[in-house]
């Protein structure tokens, strides 16, 4: 205990250490040999933003629950109608989560449809089904956006609070296939029909969970491009101590080419292409980030125009500077 406290205490008198993320670490490396180069303070970069989203409360839609009286209910049974109703007025139904339901709405209106088409219902149900396929029509985006913003699976693969790592970067085929059928999710709620038959979206509840890649990659980019944007401004601040031409010390200049090479072109440049080569797999399938909630957009897409600005402007500063020395990259 003794030796415990004595530890603990070292660490609050002298301050923690801890290692930073390896990402981080490119970063700063390469400012400070940028710094190094110029004879001059590297820029101080700010803390990473974490990607976070709006408390539940914030997003949840209350959607009014529709019943069937119980004597129309037993005439559903014509058409295999009854079971699906009776099993989420049960116990378990009742508190189904975001997933579950969605895939019940849409069941839900599928059997209505079909109840329609059937010839042993009688008109008065038919008219009461008629008006309940409606609302279960119109209340299906609302169901999805609970499902994206209010399920605690698609909560964790929205929000991230690390980047991106090499050894995690590709995008799995599970994945793939899950975010396809979020997306055939999204297409279809406003225009559901007996024709368009939709799958479950339940069975890839547990990836999206467990592989956090829209988080991670919206973390990466946002805070790439931050990093990326201050080391251009450390760059454009000191061009002046950077000398070329003829007759002129090129020492500076010369430096400056290598670090470019070794930390920008063969260890940074790489990572960034992977982070934009796995957003541009998703990409076809995150229009639910931006047209799903009428009062909050998922910023994915706006991270990766921001990611894609700030590695132009930054390659922008090199292609300047080797114009103006009369020089190229090393390689």
């Amino acid at each position: 205990m003794r030796r415990t406290f004595i530890v603990l205490s070292s660490l609050f008198l002298f301050g923690c250490d801890w290692p930073k993320n390896e990402v981080d670490d490119k970063f700063s490396t390469y400012l400070n040999r940028i710094a190094n180069v110029q004879g001059s303070d590297a820029l101080a970069f700010n803390d990473n933003i974490n990607i976070t989203l709006p408390t539940k409360r914030e997003l949840t839609f209350n959607i009014p629950t529709v019943t069937i009286g119980l004597l129309d209910s037993y005439e559903l049974r014509k058409c295999d109608l009854f079971n699906l109703i009776a099993e989420k007025n049960s116990v378990l139904g009742k508190v189904q989560d975001q997933f579950r339901n969605f895939d019940y709405q849409v069941q839900l209106i599928y059997g209505i449809d079909n109840c329609l088409l059937n010839k042993n219902i009688s008109s008065a149900l038919k008219n009461q089904l008629t008006q309940l396929l409606e609302t279960k029509i119109n209340q299906l985006p609302l169901h999805f956006s609970n499902l994206i913003y209010t399920s605690e699976a698609m909560r964790s693969q929205l929000t991230a609070y690390q980047w991106v790592t090499n050894d995690n970067a590709s995008i799995s085929s599970e994945l793939l296939q899950a975010f396809n059928q979020i997306d055939a999710a999204f297409q279809i709620r406003e225009q559901v029909s007996s024709t368009d038959r939709l799958n479950s979206v339940t069975p890839h509840q547990e990836v999206l969970e467990k592989d956090p890649k829209i988080g991670e990659l919206s973390y990466s980019m946002l805070n790439a491009s931050i990093k990326l944007n201050v080391i251009s401004q450390q760059l454009q601040l000191h061009d002046g101590t950077i000398l070329c031409g003829q007759y002129r010390d090129t020492t500076k200049f010369k430096y400056l080419r290598n670090v470019f090479q070794q930390q920008f072109i063969d260890d940074i440049q790489p990572y960034l292409a992977k982070i934009d080569s796995a957003y541009m797999r998703l990409e076809p399938m995150l229009s639910f980030t931006q047209a799903t909630h009428p009062d909050f957009a998922y910023p994915i897409k706006q991270h990766h125009s921001q990611f894609r600005q700030a590695i132009k402007d930054h390659v922008g500063y090199w292609k300047t500077l080797f114009q103006r020395c009369g020089a190229l990259p090393n390689r």
